[in-house]
Order: structure tokens, then C-alpha cells, then sequence
């Protein structure tokens, strides 16, 4: 009998504090999030592993502005922690953004 492996992420996931997701014009917080994919929580909601959707990342900056950006994600797994997505198509000036903003807090956090 074959054992199922759950698949590594590619990277870790950075955890942010006072993001926020907006979903189908709901707010869910931001528990972490990488240059691939994210996790949201605690999640109350009809999507399910697999399902495509678009999302609003927004988080306050120290300068007052936010740091938004809006993709395609699907759905990799819900749970009591919350529900996790993979970004799907990012075009290259949302994946620069993305790059640039955890690389700043990666090197605040340490």
C-alpha cells in the first residue's frame, strides 16, 4: 500500500500582522503569505480544496498607505486553522511587489 506524502511548500511563509484579505466583500486576517501562495483565518466560508477565486491583499503600512495587491487563487486546504491558497497567474509587476515587500519584512523580522 502506498503512504500519502503531503507536498512541501516551496518556501516558508512570513507571518503578518494586521493584514487583511477581502473575498467576495468579506474581511478575513492574514495569518501568513509567501511569493507563492497564502494562509487566511479563521476562515468561515462555501469555498473548498480545488475552487478558484480572487482576492484584495491589503496591509497597513508605517507611512500611513497600504500595501495592496489583487489576484487568482485556488484553493490547497481548509481546515480549523483556517484556509490556505496557491496564487495562480500573478502578472510580473504583482510578483516584483511581492518579491520586494517580504523581502523587507523578512530582514525587519531578524
Amino acid at each position: 500500500m502506498a503512504l500519502l506524502r503531503r507536498k512541501k511548500r516551496e518556501e516558508e511563509r512570513i507571518p503578518v500582522g494586521g493584514a487583511i484579505v477581502d473575498i467576495h466583500g468579506e474581511g478575513f486576517n492574514v495569518i501568513n503569505w509567501s511569493r507563492h501562495g497564502i494562509m487566511i483565518g479563521p476562515y468561515i466560508g462555501d469555498l473548498k480544496i480545488g475552487d478558484p477565486f480572487t482576492f484584495k491583499f491589503r496591509m497597513p503600512m508605517s507611512d500611513g498607505n497600504d500595501f495592496e495587491f489583487s489576484v487568482w487563487a485556488n484553493v490547497v486546504r481548509t481546515d480549523g486553522k483556517g484556509l490556505a491558497a496557491r496564487y495562480v497567474d500573478l502578472n510580473e509587476r504583482v510578483i516584483k511587489m511581492i518579491e520586494e515587500m517580504l523581502e523587507i519584512l523578512f530582514r525587519d523580522a531578524i
